[in-house]
């Protein structure tokens, strides 16, 4: 019964899922790259990246179990290449889009921050090294996913049930506790640093600030505005499955 719940509720629900988060990541795709602003701004990489990993996971995730509920379509049951190459997929996109964000919490940080050194970090140029890099490792410390991973009684398991108690563990750090951890101590640590640079800024000159120190105060706020919106998204979303 709840599994025939579940089949009806998946076939309208999830369609209205992809076609929205489509929309969404477009959207968001379009905002980050039309205004010359917003564009220049460094978190604005990984907000790209970002769009373009929520987009692969609805259609190589969303749309592939949704087939798999409606249609009874599971190649990985009979494949098992395809076993391995998907559920490491799925874990490797799960992940790349938390540390996005990690990632454009510790921009932010070293945009705000007084050292030269640390802002020379949050460029463009430079974003696109690092969004590179933590992807790659990404990709190499979920690599023991498609080498344990098996067909077993036509359902894409692992070979090993320890390792099915290592993998609950291991999600538990890198998936639902480190992110949310990061996420809280970047951002916290930014609203405080841009606060007292403010202060300082209106203080010196009189509360006047130059048309283009606004501008950028502005664009500054705006962008973290929607950064705590995504790091409070995230962190209520995930926190609940850690436990």
């Amino acid at each position: 019964m709840n599994e025939n719940i579940y089949t009806q509720l998946s076939r309208y629900t999830q369609p209205i899922l992809i076609l929205f988060g489509t929309i969404g990541a477009l959207l968001n795709q379009i905002l980050f790259n039309r205004r010359k602003l917003i564009r220049t701004a460094s978190c604005t990489v990984y907000w790209r990246v970002l769009s373009l990993n929520d987009l692969l996971v609805l259609y190589i995730i969303v749309l592939t179990q949704w087939f798999n509920d409606q249609f009874h379509i599971d190649p990985s049951i009979n494949y098992l290449w395809y076993c391995k190459i998907r559920t490491y997929a799925i874990y490797c996109l799960y992940a790349i889009s938390p540390y996005c964000i990690v990632l454009v919490c510790i921009d932010r940080l070293c945009r705000t921050s007084k050292y030269s050194s640390l802002r020379n970090i949050a460029t463009p140029c430079k974003a696109r090294k690092i969004i590179l890099i933590t992807i790659i490792i990404i990709f190499l410390v979920y690599f023991h996913i498609p080498l344990q991973f098996t067909i077993h009684h036509s359902i894409c398991y692992p070979l090993k049930f320890s390792y099915y108690r290592f993998l609950g563990y291991f999600l538990f750090f890198f998936y639902c506790l480190l992110p949310p951890i990061l996420m809280s101590i970047f951002s916290s640590w930014t609203l405080i640093l841009l606060h007292r640079h403010r202060q300082k800024q209106e203080k010196k000159y009189q509360l006047k600030i130059i048309l283009s120190h606004k501008r950028r105060y502005n664009r500054d706020y705006q962008l973290l505005k929607i950064l705590f919106l995504y790091v409070a998204t995230n962190i209520i979303c995930t926190l609940p499955i850690s436990y």
